[in-house]
């Protein structure tokens, strides 16, 4: 089965909603800069990891006459990278929640278990890619979470770009009359 139109698909997709990513940043930027705790700087960097994997992977997977055990550890390396990276970037998020444990600590597991139970998929299949010369079963299953990571990298693009201009908008005093 050729995987190429697939990959070239993901790749162009990732260095195009990169720029989404930018421009969300851009609006928002002294919202990032405030703090290093910052739940919205955390989500900004953990996109931005995960666009990097989208691009990066289905181009390393591209090089022509890679075997299966090379891709394999290639997939291995990258997502542990992922998923290290994820856990580094919410770090600060998670200790300085304290008090605000309830709604906040909902929507903060959720930002982070999403990209490691795809970084969990991806380690997975990159060691059935890895140990097995056969492995189209495990190949479609990394397609298919590399579509989940877009869909998570695109749920946390749109929060960016409007979710956070709306916090910071309710949060904002009134103007004067």
């Amino acid at each position: 089965m050729d995987w190429t139109n697939f990959y070239l698909g993901a790749a162009g997709a990732a260095a195009t909603l990169v720029g989404l990513l930018f421009i969300a940043v851009q609006f928002n930027i002294d919202a990032f800069v405030l703090e290093p705790g910052n739940r919205w700087r955390a989500v900004a960097r953990s996109t931005f990891a995960i666009y990097t994997l989208l691009f990066v992977l289905p181009l390393f997977l591209l090089i022509p006459g890679l075997d299966h055990g090379t891709r394999g550890l290639a997939l291995l390396l990258l997502a542990s990278f992922g998923s290290v990276r994820a856990v580094i970037t919410w770090l600060p998020v998670w200790r300085g929640l304290g008090h605000h444990r309830g709604e906040r600590f909902g929507q903060t597991a959720w930002l982070l278990v999403g990209p490691l139970l795809a970084y969990a998929a991806l380690i997975s299949n990159a060691l059935t890619i890895y140990f097995t010369e056969q492995a189209d079963g495990a190949q479609i299953a990394v397609g298919l979470t590399l579509v989940g990571l877009f869909v998570i990298a695109l749920r946390n693009s749109w929060n960016l770009l409007f979710e956070l201009t709306y916090e910071r908008k309710r949060n904002s005093p009134p103007p004067p009359p």
